[in-house]
């Protein structure tokens, strides 16, 4: 009888360590989540530099780095630099979901974008600025969506910064990404290379 029930207390430890394991990558609700993109959005005028931990990989100009701050749920982030006389910025990417399944990939993507939009930063002088944008609906026919959300602050240093929100169809499977970058117009980064400016 002791056997037994020894074995039922320790069955009933690993179903509850694993179902709290599952709550906290999943949960909606999960403060991590939110405290991590906050650091995130908070580093983002010093170009990630206070998140930038080992060099991972050096490829021409893009230069990608393990940051030390990930996201809960994330498979992967990356710190990736770009060293060019045009663009001296940095993205943090994270590679937040695979799957085969359309519907799968599809409940993630919102869930995250939801998610995503009850995240804020709390600036030094104690003001609060929240993450806002609109869903772009995920639809089978699409091999992409993409969901643009940003800080409503009147902070120059946020007004080319962006959240992508993206799910992208890949010959064999759906992934979900989250990217934060500044996105500057085209005509803004690239040369005219007729006249050279």
């Amino acid at each position: 009888m002791k056997k037994i029930s020894t074995l039922l207390v320790a069955m009933m430890a690993i179903v509850t360590v694993h179902a709290q394991l599952n709550l906290f990558k999943k949960d909606p609700a999960n403060p991590g989540f939110g405290k991590a993109v906050e650091m995130i959005l908070g580093d983002f005028p010093y170009n990630y530099k206070h998140l930038t931990g080992e060099l991972v990989l050096q490829e021409g100009e893009l230069w990608q780095y393990t940051p030390t701050v990930n996201l809960p749920g994330a498979e992967n982030c990356v710190i990736a630099y770009y060293h060019s006389a045009l663009d001296t910025t940095a993205s943090y990417q994270c590679f937040m979901y695979k799957t085969e399944e359309y519907e799968a990939a599809a409940k993630e993507y919102q869930r995250l974008f939801r998610q995503l939009k009850g995240c804020k930063l709390r600036m030094v002088d104690g003001s609060v600025y929240y993450l806002d944008g609109e869903l772009d609906e995920p639809a089978e026919e699409k091999d992409f969506v993409v969901s643009l959300l940003k800080i409503q602050t009147a902070d120059d240093r946020f007004k080319l910064f962006k959240v992508e929100l993206e799910m992208l169809y890949k010959i064999d499977h759906f992934v979900v990404n989250i990217n934060f970058i500044t996105r500057k117009k085209d005509e803004d980064q690239r040369p005219d290379w007729w006249t050279g400016k």
